[in-house]
């Protein structure tokens, strides 16, 4: 079922950030957490292309998503290089049924994933990475749902897109660097709240999550405040 205020939302979110220069990794992160909201799905990442027939793991809901788009990046197989190579929506009822992709299905379902998707995001007729649903129980994919999540792998292209068309003298290449320095900041942050609250990874990661939508910070400066010890949560 669609959620569609989500919907609104996101498409919302991505009109405003086109008035104004932005952080990629910040809003593919924001895009993650609204696929999630607009599908019920229970987790989501995005991974872009960091060379001819390479991905790179960008950004993830949680954890346990990092975990699959990972297997995936380490294996480079699964729906969502599939997606990525065919430019086609590759999806997956129940991971416990399909022996494709063994590397990624094996750390799917350790991480409790059944259902996946592949959403290949599109720049003319070559795409640039791929938006990858993860569903913890068998999931028969409605055409709707799928129409909605390519129109979100669509906006997430549109990010890219216009991040680059904002910083002509830089590469791809480093801009997707920043947003894994983003991400590493982010992780380090991670780890001190988990240690400090006794929290799991997920548990601080929502934490600083909280602050920052409660702040209107970017996510990546309240890490770095948390990493510098110069912001308590």
């Amino acid at each position: 079922m669609i959620d569609e205020p989500a919907l609104r939302r996101a498409f919302s979110d991505f009109a405003e950030a086109l008035l104004e220069r932005y952080d990629i990794g910040h809003m593919l992160y924001r895009l993650t957490d609204q696929a999630v909201e607009v599908l019920g799905v229970e987790g989501a990442g995005v991974s872009l292309r960091g060379g001819p027939d390479e991905l790179q793991f960008v950004t993830a809901t949680d954890d346990r998503s990092s975990r699959a788009e990972r297997a995936q990046i380490d294996a480079a197989d699964g729906p969502c290089y599939e997606a990525f190579r065919s430019g086609r929506i590759v999806t997956v009822t129940d991971l416990e049924q399909d022996a494709r992709w063994p590397g990624f299905r094996e750390t799917a379902l350790e991480q409790g994933f059944h259902g996946a998707a592949g959403i290949p995001m599109p720049v003319s007729s070559e795409p640039i990475g791929a938006l990858n649903l993860y569903a913890s129980s068998a999931r028969e994919w409605q055409q709707e749902e799928l129409d909605v999540a390519q129109l979100l792998a669509n906006v997430a292209s549109g990010y890219v897109l216009n991040w680059r068309s904002l910083h002509e003298k830089e590469t791809l290449a480093s801009q997707l660097q920043e947003a894994l320095d983003s991400r590493v900041i982010i992780e380090q942050a991670k780890g001190i709240l988990a240690e400090r609250h006794g929290l799991d990874a997920g548990g601080a990661f929502q934490r600083l999550r909280r602050h920052s939508r409660d702040t209107s910070t970017e996510l990546h400066e309240v890490a770095r405040q948390v990493v510098a010890g110069r912001l308590e949560l």
